[in-house]
C-alpha cells in the first residue's frame, strides 16, 4: 500500500454513532461478517477474558468491548498499518477494557499467555494460496489470503490461549470446512456447533460459523441456518437485531 493510500481514511459509525471505526479507503475493510462474529457469542462470565486473533482495524474487538464493558478484550494483529488504526480506534472510542498485542500469531507461544481466555474469536483469511488472485493492495491481500498464517495456525493459537472449557468461534467459507475441522482435530478442541449462513433462503451457504470447546463433551449440533436477507436489501429479523443498535 502506498503512502497516499494509507492516508485515505473513512470513519464508519456503529451503535447509532456511539462507536466509530477508522479504516483505509483502499485497504482491508470490515463487513457484515465482522458484526456477526461479534454477536451471538457463547455464554461466558461477566468478567471474562476474550481474545481476537487477527483483529485488523478492530471492528470485532471494539464491538465486543463496547457491548460488554466488564470483559477484558485482547486484540492481536500483525500488520503495522492495521495496528495503527486499531490503536487509534481504541483511543478515540475510549475503550479502557481493550488492549492490543502486536505480533504474528504463528509465534503464539512467545506472544500470548497460555490458558488465559474464556473465549477466542477469529475470522481467518478465507483463501488458500492459489485459490484466487490476491488484491494488489497488500493490506487487503494479507487479510484475505493465507500469506502469513493458515486456518490451522489460527486454530492452534486459539487452542493454546484457551483455558479449559473455553470457547472458540470462527468463520470460514464452506470450501475451507474440511481444513478447519482437520485442524481442530489436531488439538484438544471439541466441535460443539456448526451453523451455515445463506444470503437468501434459496441460496447455497456462503459462510460457516463454528464453535469449538477446549476439553468439552463430545456433544455436537448443527444449528438452524441463518438467512441474511428476507428480501433484497432488507435483513432478516435476527440479522437486523444482531447488527442493530441494541446494547447488552
Amino acid at each position: 500500500m502506498s503512502e497516499d493510500e494509507k492516508t485515505e481514511l473513512t470513519c464508519d459509525a456503529l451503535f447509532d454513532g456511539e462507536l466509530s471505526i477508522w479504516q483505509h479507503k483502499k485497504g482491508y475493510r470490515f463487513g457484515l461478517d465482522a458484526l456477526l462474529l461479534a454477536t451471538d457469542l457463547p455464554e461466558i462470565s461477566e468478567d471474562a477474558t476474550v481474545v481476537e486473533l487477527g483483529a485488523g482495524q478492530g471492528a470485532v474487538a471494539l464491538s465486543m468491548a463496547y457491548q460488554n464493558p466488564k470483559w477484558r478484550i485482547i486484540a492481536v494483529e500483525r500488520q503495522p498499518s492495521l495496528l495503527k488504526l486499531l490503536r487509534r480506534n481504541i483511543e478515540e472510542n475510549e475503550l479502557s477494557n481493550l488492549e492490543v498485542i502486536a505480533g504474528d500469531l504463528r509465534n503464539h507461544r512467545d506472544l500470548l499467555t497460555p490458558h488465559c481466555a474464556d473465549l477466542v474469536v477469529c475470522n481467518p483469511p478465507y483463501f488458500a494460496p492459489g485459490d484466487r488472485r490476491p488484491s494488489p493492495v497488500r493490506e487487503r491481500a494479507e487479510a484475505r489470503h493465507e500469506l502469513h498464517g493458515t486456518i490451522g495456525d489460527f486454530i492452534a493459537a486459539s487452542a493454546y490461549v484457551l483455558q479449559q472449557r473455553g470457547w472458540l468461534k470462527i468463520f470460514t467459507p464452506p470450501g475451507r470446512m474440511m481444513d478447519a475441522l482437520d485442524a481442530a482435530r489436531a488439538t484438544d478442541l471439541c466441535t460443539a456447533q456448526l451453523r451455515f449462513f445463506h444470503a437468501f433462503e434459496d441460496d447455497d451457504a456462503y459462510l460457516v460459523d463454528y464453535r469449538w470447546r477446549r476439553g468439552g463433551a463430545p456433544d455436537f449440533a448443527v444449528r438452524p441456518p441463518l438467512y441474511i436477507y428476507q428480501s433484497r436489501g432488507i435483513y432478516t429479523e435476527e440479522v437486523a437485531r444482531r447488527v442493530g443498535r441494541e446494547r447488552r
